[in-house]
């Protein structure tokens, strides 16, 4: 049985954004098999760790009758530590650049045919405000263009 569409794109998410970023921008490791995690926990399970969240797909008739264009979105929310809100503020922001890099460095996804462009939108909050202690939080939008025949 083959996946959906968003399905396929979500466990891409997941294999690319599971990595370990020592010599990236933020120098935090997602490698371990639960530091990446589809669906949305309450808090943070580990830090570092990153969820993927599967937000909406909205569709469009494509160029020639029978093909449908839909723009997928998900939301990564990624968790950084530090004992300072500028050490922690910094670290979220370094994990958001890391997590868009490896994303958009192949901006079909390694999916070509299914896809054909992703953009990738990142802020950063504290984690103190949502009562995640010595922790900031990364936030991505994930929006993926795809074409298909049945619009799924």
């Amino acid at each position: 049985m083959t996946n959906s569409i968003q399905v396929t794109i979500l466990e891409k998410l997941k294999t690319i954004i599971r990595q370990n970023y020592n010599s990236g921008f933020s120098g935090l490791d997602l490698s371990g098999t639960s530091r990446v995690i589809v669906g949305a926990p309450n808090g943070a399970p580990l830090v570092p760790s990153a969820s993927i969240i599967y937000i909406d797909t909205i569709e469009q008739q494509g160029r020639t009758l029978g093909r449908y264009i839909g723009e997928s979105v998900f939301q990564i929310v990624a968790y950084a530590g530090g004992a300072t809100l500028e050490v922690r503020m910094k670290s979220a922001i370094n994990l958001c650049s890391d997590i868009q890099k490896s994303i958009t460095s192949d901006r079909t996804l390694g999916l070509s045919g299914l896809t054909q462009d992703v953009l990738v939108n990142q802020t950063a909050l504290d984690g103190e405000e949502y009562g995640i202690t010595q922790t900031a939080i990364a936030l991505l939008e994930v929006r993926v263009t795809h074409q298909t025949q049945f619009g799924v």
